[in-house]
């Protein structure tokens, strides 16, 4: 005679003999009565909460991190640039205070790195992004502060870089004042970097910094 049995997963069974009509045949009893999902589950369960509360710990680190990162190097970056202008033309202008600014504040704010320099590109005027009329006193400035020289990250010159960038020669003007001041090349960028480390560096620089880039005397 056969028997047809249907067997739950999720259990675990064994075989006992059993004496049914005269005949034997062996029946598939539970070994136990806890399915063995739950068995394989409840332990991975801590680890994966664990898992999950370290990862987020270590993402609102990261977080922190470039949080500071990136307000510092926007602040050294305008520093930079003030100090470029300065050395270029005698003085500085308005640009000294509004350069960066928006970087500044949308990082301030809490804003991705990604967003914040996408938003900047459209919507400033030394960038050939944005489409506006481009100023460019401040294109070369902020190009200059920008070079390897400030930003090792950088790796072309302000020459090579405008030689091989489509964008920038399509910038009308923009070539005739990067010859006329030799792309920076004259400028002590040495002298300029003591400036900024010496003078706007840690907590009391940046308050001197701001101070005197609303005043328009750095």
């Amino acid at each position: 005679m056969e028997i047809k049995c249907n067997f739950n997963p999720y259990y675990n069974y064994y075989s006992k003999p059993r004496l049914t009509n005269g005949e034997t045949f062996r029946e598939r009893v539970p070994l136990r009565t806890v399915k063995t999902a739950d068995i394989v589950m409840k332990k991975p369960v801590a680890k994966k909460n664990a898992a999950g509360f370290s990862g987020l710990i270590s993402k609102i680190k990261n977080y922190a991190k470039n949080y500071v990162k990136n307000i510092k190097h926007t602040y050294d970056h305008k520093i930079v640039f003030a100090l470029v202008e300065k050395e270029l033309f005698g003085k500085n202008s308005i640009d000294s205070i509004t350069h960066d600014l928006d970087k500044m504040i949308l990082y301030l704010l809490g804003f991705s790195k990604s967003f914040v320099s996408e938003f900047h590109r459209k919507h400033s005027v030394h960038h050939p992004e944005s489409g506006k009329k481009p100023n460019l006193r401040s294109m070369l400035c902020d190009n200059i502060a920008s070079s390897p020289e400030f930003k090792p990250e950088k790796k072309l010159s302000l020459r090579e870089h405008y030689r091989q960038s489509k964008q920038l020669k399509k910038v009308m003007g923009l070539q005739g004042i990067l010859e006329k001041y030799n792309y920076g090349e004259n400028l002590d960028f040495n002298k300029i970097k003591t400036a900024k480390n010496n003078k706007f560096k840690g907590v009391k620089g940046f308050a001197r910094g701001m101070v005197k880039s609303l005043a328009c005397l750095i």
